[in-house]
């Protein structure tokens, strides 16, 4: 029983050992040569992935260091004009809605410059004629501003006055 054992163990020692040298045996992928890797991406290097790849050179003509320096100065430029355009585009967009909003500014600042006016002038006028100065400034006419306010038509006509008086000196 103890040979049938200890045959046991040296045939599986012959597996294991089989085994070990087939693994060994498996051919090894050769290693990749080196790419060389732009120091960034280009927008023409991202043309290549849309369009096929145009078809290949010799080996000598593509290694030309000359070459490869010319296009990589050419893809630069290439990217500078795009930017460049883009910028311009950009500034442009920039300089319209700048103008817009200077409008835009211009007429709110005339708005409040009447308003404030307005202010100032039922401020400065007697609580009393308030109402009627406040009516002249929107247009009534003096009998009607007589009539609402219960004043006299020569009080309402001396209130008309002042209200557009008070409009020309600003």
């Amino acid at each position: 029983m103890r040979e049938v054992i200890m045959g046991l163990v040296a045939l599986l020692c012959l597996y294991l050992a089989y085994v070990v040298l087939r693994l060994f045996r498996v051919s090894r992928p050769a290693p990749a040569e080196p790419r060389y890797e732009p120091e960034y991406e280009t927008v023409l290097d991202t043309l290549d992935r849309v369009e096929p790849p145009p078809p290949p050179k010799p080996l000598v003509e593509a290694l030309t260091p000359v070459d490869h320096v010319h296009s990589r100065t050419e893809r630069e430029a290439f990217d500078a004009l795009v930017e460049l355009a883009r910028l311009r585009f950009q500034v442009e967009a920039l300089e319209a809605a700048q103008t817009s909003l200077r409008e835009e500014m211009d007429a709110m600042r005339e708005s409040f410059e009447a308003e404030i006016g307005a202010l100032r002038n039922a401020r400065s006028v007697s609580p009393q004629y308030g109402e009627a100065v406040a009516l002249a400034q929107r247009g009534f006419e003096t009998a009607a501003i007589a009539e609402r306010c219960g004043i006299s038509v020569s009080e309402a006509e001396l209130v008309a006055a002042l209200a557009r008086g008070a409009r020309t000196q600003e």
